[in-house]
Order: C-alpha cells, then sequence, then structure tokens
C-alpha cells in the first residue's frame, strides 16, 4: 500500500463525518503528488452511516459543471498556438492565427455566415479576455435555464440574444468598475468559437484531449453516456434544510442536448479521467508530450492571468490563488449560498517561515452536483473530489481543503487553534493533525447549520397553495421579453388530465426550442411568485444566484400589460402577446 493511500485511509473517518453531516450520496477522492496517487470513493445510503466502498468503484459518472472550462481553454490554446500554424490544416483553424489579442466577436464572424454573425459586445474583449474573465458578458444563468434547473436557450438563441444583454448590463456598470467579471458566458461564447473553428466540440475534445489522454469515461454525447453507464451511476441528488436527501429530476439527464449546455453543465466525467487529465498536464510540463500537448502548452494553460492583485487572478487553468489566503472555497456553494459568511474555513495556512503555497483552483457546481480541483503542478500534486448532492453543504470543497492540508502538512493559523482548543476534549492528547481534522468536521456542521438557516428562508416561499385561477381570470396568456426572446406561458391549469373542475394558475418558460415543466404561479400581495409544483418540486441552486428573485409585478393599463421581474442586473419585462 502506498503512503498516499495510507494517508487517505487516515482521513477515512473524517471523510465519512462529512459525508454524513452533508447527506452526499456518492463522493469520489482522488489525489496525487510525485508519483504516488490515491483513489477512493464513497456512499451513504438513503438511511444509515456512509462507507468507504471496498473496492474503489471507478464506474462513478459525475457532471463536472465549470470544471469543464479548463477543456475549453486547452481546446482554444491547441488551435491558437498549434493547429492555426499548421499549413496542413484546414483554412478555418488558420483564421484563429493570432486570435488572442484580437476581437472576440471579429475573429467568431470570420468563421461563420452572414446569418449568424454575432454584434460586438460591449468593450469589444479579445479572445484571451474573455478565457480569463477580464471584460466579458456578466452572468445569465436565469436565461440559461428555468428556476427548477431545467435549460432553457439553444445555440441560435444565444448568439443572436447575448450581445443585446451584455450591452444592456453594460449600461449599468459603474463609472471604474472591477472589470473582471466571472460568468459562465465567457466561456459558452469561447466553446461556440471552437466549435465553429473545428466544426464539432465534441469531435475535437474526442480526438485531441479525451483519446490522447484516454479518458475512455468522459462523455459528451447522451448515446455514449446511456450505452456505457447506468442511472445509478450517474445520478444527481439535492439536500433540503432539514438534512432530508431525494433524487434531483429522475429519469432525466440534463446537459447534453447542444453546444451551450455542454459548455454551460459540462460532460458526464470520472474522477480518474480526470486525475489522467492533470497527470498528463504534469508530464508534459516535464517534456513528455502527449498528443499536441507539450511542455509549452502546458505552460499556456497557466498563463494570461487577470487580477486585482500579484497573487490571486484567473487563469485558463481555473483561479490562481495561495492556499493562505480566501481564494480556495470562493468559488464554492459553500459561499454562494451564504456569500457574507465570515466562516473561518477558507484559510488553509501555511507552514512557519516558509514561502506561500500557489494552487490552481476549480469548482463545479450545478444542481446535484458539487466538484472541486486543485492542481499544483510546481508540486506535481492535483487534488480531485467529485460529489453527486447539492445541498447546504458542499462536502466536496471541504474534503479537498481536508486533503490538502494532509499533503503539505499545514498546521491550523495560531489564532484558530487557539479556539480549536475551547471545544476539543483533552487537547493535549490529540495530535496537531488530529486537532485540524476535528476542526474541517466542525466547520462543516457550522456551514451546514448557517446555510441550512438560507435554504429554510427559500423553502418557506417556495411551500405556497395554488392561487385559483378564478382570483385572476384575465391573467392567463402569453408573455414575451425582447430581450432574452423567451415566452412566459401563464395557464390555467386543471390537473394532468383536466380531471379537476377548477383550474389553478401555472408559469412555463418556453425559448425557441426548449421549456420547462410547468411551475406554480402564486398570488402574493400585488405581486405574483413562481414556486415548485408537483411535476418538477426542486429549485435549482441558481436561486440563491441568478433567480433569487421570483417575483413578477403586474402593470395594468386597464387591462394586464406585461409582467416583470427585477433579476441581478436588469429587470426583464415580458409584454402581453395574448390570451
Amino acid at each position: 500500500m502506498s503512503s498516499f493511500q495510507q494517508t487517505l485511509e487516515a482521513l477515512d473517518p473524517s471523510i465519512l463525518e462529512m459525508l454524513d453531516i452533508s447527506n452526499t450520496a456518492r463522493c469520489s477522492v482522488y489525489y496525487g503528488a510525485e508519483h504516488e496517487k490515491a483513489h477512493a470513493t464513497y456512499h451513504k445510503p438513503p438511511t444509515g452511516r456512509p462507507q468507504r466502498d471496498s473496492q474503489c468503484n471507478e464506474d462513478l459518472l459525475f457532471q463536472c459543471a465549470s470544471l469543464f472550462k479548463v477543456f475549453i481553454a486547452a481546446c482554444l490554446i491547441l488551435i491558437i498556438d498549434k493547429l492555426s500554424l499548421d499549413p496542413s490544416t484546414s483554412t478555418k483553424y488558420r483564421k484563429l492565427g493570432g486570435a488572442w489579442n484580437r476581437s472576440f466577436t471579429e475573429v467568431f464572424n470570420e468563421l461563420v455566415g452572414v446569418q449568424d454573425r454575432m454584434q460586438p459586445l460591449p468593450g469589444d474583449p479579445s479572445v484571451l479576455q474573455l478565457l480569463v474573465h477580464h471584460k466579458g458578458v456578466r452572468g445569465l444563468n436565469h436565461i440559461l435555464i428555468a428556476p427548477d434547473g431545467t435549460p432553457l436557450q439553444g445555440l441560435e438563441d444565444v448568439v443572436e440574444r447575448i450581445s443585446q444583454y451584455a450591452n444592456d448590463t453594460h449600461q449599468q456598470e459603474r463609472e471604474g468598475e472591477d472589470q473582471i467579471i466571472y460568468s459562465n458566458a465567457n466561456y459558452i461564447l469561447l466553446a461556440l468559437l471552437v466549435d465553429k473553428a473545428s466544426g464539432s466540440l465534441n469531435k475535437f475534445l474526442k480526438e485531441y484531449i479525451f483519446e490522447p489522454f484516454e479518458m475512455n469515461r468522459t462523455f459528451l454525447c447522451l448515446r455514449d453516456l446511456y450505452s456505457h453507464s447506468n442511472e445509478s451511476q450517474r445520478q444527481p441528488h439535492v439536500v433540503s434544510s432539514d438534512g432530508c436527501r431525494r433524487i434531483f429530476k429522475p429519469n432525466t439527464t440534463l446537459g447534453l442536448s447542444d453546444i451551450v449546455e455542454i459548455a454551460w453543465l459540462g460532460p458526464y466525467t470520472s474522477a480518474t479521467d480526470l486525475g489522467r487529465f492533470f497527470e498528463g498536464l504534469i508530464a508534459a510540463k516535464d517534456g513528455k508530450p502527449i498528443g499536441l500537448f507539450d511542455k509549452n502548452v502546458a505552460k499556456s494553460l497557466g498563463y494570461g492571468k487577470s487580477s486585482s492583485n500579484e497573487k490571486t487572478g484567473y487563469t485558463p487553468c481555473g483561479l490562481l490563488t495561495s492556499l493562505n489566503s480566501e481564494g480556495p472555497g470562493s468559488h464554492s456553494l459553500n459561499r454562494l449560498i451564504s456569500p457574507e459568511s465570515r466562516v473561518e474555513t477558507h484559510v488553509l495556512g501555511n507552514k512557519s517561515g516558509e514561502k506561500d503555497i500557489s494552487a490552481f483552483y476549480l469548482a463545479g457546481s450545478a444542481t446535484g452536483w458539487a466538484n472541486t480541483v486543485y492542481f499544483l503542478p510546481h508540486k506535481r500534486t492535483f487534488v480531485i473530489v467529485l460529489t453527486n448532492t447539492s445541498g447546504p453543504v458542499d462536502a466536496s470543497d471541504r474534503i479537498s481543503q481536508l486533503c490538502l492540508r494532509e499533503i503539505f502538512d499545514l498546521p491550523l493559523p495560531t489564532a484558530i487553534d487557539r479556539r480549536v482548543s475551547s471545544y476539543l476534549p483533552s487537547r493535549s492528547t490529540l495530535t496537531p493533525a488530529e486537532r485540524y481534522r476535528a476542526h474541517h468536521v466542525d466547520i462543516t456542521r457550522q456551514i451546514f447549520n448557517e446555510n441550512a438557516l438560507k435554504l429554510r428562508e427559500l423553502e418557506k416561499l417556495d411551500i405556497q397553495p395554488d392561487t385559483l385561477t378564478s382570483a385572476c381570470p384575465d391573467l392567463p396568456g402569453k408573455y414575451f421579453c425582447s430581450r432574452n426572446g423567451q415566452h412566459l406561458h401563464i395557464s390555467d391549469w386543471k390537473g394532468k388530465n383536466d380531471e379537476n373542475p377548477v383550474g389553478v394558475l401555472r408559469a412555463t418558460l418556453q425559448s425557441r426550442m426548449k421549456s420547462c415543466p410547468q411551475l406554480k404561479f402564486v398570488k402574493k400581495g400585488d405581486k405574483f411568485r413562481i414556486c415548485s409544483s408537483e411535476i418538477s418540486p426542486a429549485l435549482a441552486i441558481d436561486c440563491h444566484d441568478a433567480w433569487q428573485n421570483l417575483e413578477f409585478e403586474v402593470e395594468r393599463d386597464g387591462k394586464i400589460k406585461s409582467l416583470s421581474r427585477q433579476g441581478v442586473h436588469l429587470k426583464d419585462t415580458f409584454i402581453r402577446e395574448s390570451a
């Protein structure tokens, strides 16, 4: 047994406690340093305590969400720095020569027909600026998905609408406002660029990344996913404020319908496959190329940082940060639900007298999934923790930090260590490692309790009785928002088969090609609120962010004229089209 495997086994009691607190259904932990690796998988049954699998289950699949950004970045580096310089490649590849500092929309429009061209983005960001989130498009998750997590926007909708949305939000920015904008939209645009240059994002990924790195458990299309896995190996779960866990959208697979969904939610993958990729980057950096990935490509993934200080900034390989800072965990669900929290969880500290340890940090969260990766090429180290559960606490964030502390033997900061002694019994009998493990577990419990309060507020607002259509008989009809190109359809619902004599209000969001299930539309004073329904009984994690306001105001001019909702950046107004 390797020393790393022994280390992971020593962490088992703490990992199992954190999985129990978070009620995580499945978890895969994989890390390596130098030439040693350790991998373990865990499961928690619906009732009972979590357990480590007696044999590591490498068949488990997880939707990687924003972890996918590093693969989109790698595609662009291969195209711009390699393929565009090869005279034997296609004309479209060669059009991307020197594209890093050129206008993104200019580069994109050279690859498409007149009818598919995109209007300029505000500030005219370059390809590199989008890649490192310097300038770009503010978050538009409320356009990409419905409140219940159903994907809404297709390729044509994004190309047609995104520039107008970006310009509208740009007008709301204050003079001199920080231009670093972390946004999924930036990488959706970059994925579209790769797709147009290569002819197929999926085929490009398979040929130049997944096959060379032997990533055989990473799937970009439903056919491959279904033929190589069963539902129990890829089933997301959500946990409510009372700790109860349920399957999220059973018998449904989200995120693989088109390029927009793939760029935003990512493929289904395994911890082993991700490990192969980061191991391969370390090998390439050492002069052992894999396919087109050589030393220069590996280094480029860490270059081009956009930052507001010397130590932290976005790179193609994620957020470059110091372990002795609040960067680790900053993109976790643990911060999203309670962004004002001051729970001391994210400063891992440093050994006295030694330099700060820097790391590339990636977090990938979607409803039912929470994943974390740390990549430290200068230490030849990576830590990967994937889970199939979202809720009050992100177990992947907590477990990955515990692994980092163990690998680098990081002591607790002195001030925290003193506070730990106040609640740990027999402090003198505990080793430093035992103290910080106990501290990690205690902090996990604190985060759960703190975030559960926020979740409970949302749940209380969501659990509302139906509003009878007879109370608002003039409300049903179709409403259209020109900014996002979506319809809001308010209907008089009388049951699945119209079996009820009395109807209630239901709301459905529809784009050109997609729509969400019917949701409740509940009257609250002078406003109406979208709530979950029997068909779709859970709200998505974006209800803590882009969909945090679910209330619509009614504008009348004798009769109902429009329904509008104030978003994070803009007010979206749906104008009545028909009854």
